[in-house]
């Protein structure tokens, strides 16, 4: 990948407008989409064989992001949404098609590139996950400087410490030396650390661009308390009917999402609760009163 020898693949099929300041979204493939067991080793070994019909999603998440998609309106916004995953670049069909069964478009994919990584003698690179969000984010993140992104990613891995730190970066909270020294305590190796201070030295000066917020999918269960370090930009949402009460209050889907989303998840796990579900969602402040008052409309 040029500009960066972080080992990327990167597959974007949308070019926007330069001075496009619009939303974009932006998803992380395993654990927040798809229940991918990337997190163990044979899970590791078995990516590269899967089929798409193989690859579960996550019950609820394509209604959510067809929702997103689609936009807040009556009318079809097709609001750019994008994919990033440190499956290898093998898969780029199998997940293409798994989208396509699941009715999700998209403008995107971003792989992390087992095979240079190997080749580089830096197979810790296949596990590592801090160093390839940030790089992955960066390097389409010249394309859109102006945009206002919204990510989306899981706490099976350090999502969001990637996500809080790219965002400290991109607001120019962050130096140099402090942007490589939190990327250290982080667990970012020397060579990974230069590739993301490379790819921060190439954006346009004085991007407009920002992130609107960045939501973890409790996946482990995680408390939500654990989240409070990151100052509001992370939101902690347990499943995608949470997920989508959080976007219909920000106005980012419509309220036939939320239903959808959770027609599907009762349907893909009849014991669901969800009363209990938006009792928590309305007293962590995911969903407000007036909200859930139109919703029940």
């Amino acid at each position: 990948m040029s500009g960066t020898a972080y080992p990327l693949f990167v597959d974007d099929q949308r070019t926007l407008l330069a001075d496009y300041a619009g939303n974009v979204f932006v998803w992380d493939v395993d654990k927040t989409y798809l229940s991918t067991h990337f997190s163990s080793v044979r899970g590791l070994l078995r990516i590269p064989i899967e089929f798409a019909v193989d690859k579960r999603a996550i019950p609820g998440m394509p209604e959510v992001l067809r929702g997103l998609r689609y936009g807040p309106g009556a009318h079809y916004a097709c609001v750019p949404l994008y994919f990033l995953t440190a499956s290898p670049r093998q898969l780029h069909r199998v997940l293409a098609h798994k989208m396509m069964l699941d009715g999700v478009e998209h403008d995107g994919i971003i792989f992390k590139d087992w095979t240079k990584a190997v080749l580089g003698l830096r197979p810790g690179r296949l596990r590592e996950q801090v160093g390839f969000k940030l790089a992955a984010l960066l390097t389409t993140r010249a394309r859109r400087p102006n945009a206002v992104e919204y990510l989306f990613g899981d706490d099976t891995e350090a999502d969001a410490e990637a996500f809080y730190l790219y965002a400290e970066i991109l607001s120019g909270r962050l130096k140099a030396e402090e942007q490589d020294r939190a990327m250290a305590q982080a667990g970012v190796a020397a060579d990974d650390r230069a590739c993301v201070a490379a790819l921060v030295r190439q954006l346009p000066p004085h991007p407009k661009g920002s992130v609107g917020r960045a939501f973890i999918h409790l996946e482990q269960h995680t408390p939500p308390s654990f989240f409070d370090k990151y100052r509001g930009l992370v939101t902690p949402v347990a499943g995608a009917f949470q997920l989508a009460l959080c976007l219909f209050d920000l106005d980012l889907v419509a309220a036939r999402t939320v239903v959808e989303c959770g027609r599907a998840t009762a349907a893909a796990n009849p014991s669901w609760d969800r009363e209990a579900q938006l009792t928590d969602a309305r007293e962590r402040g995911l969903v407000s009163a007036s909200k859930l008052e139109a919703l029940g409309r």
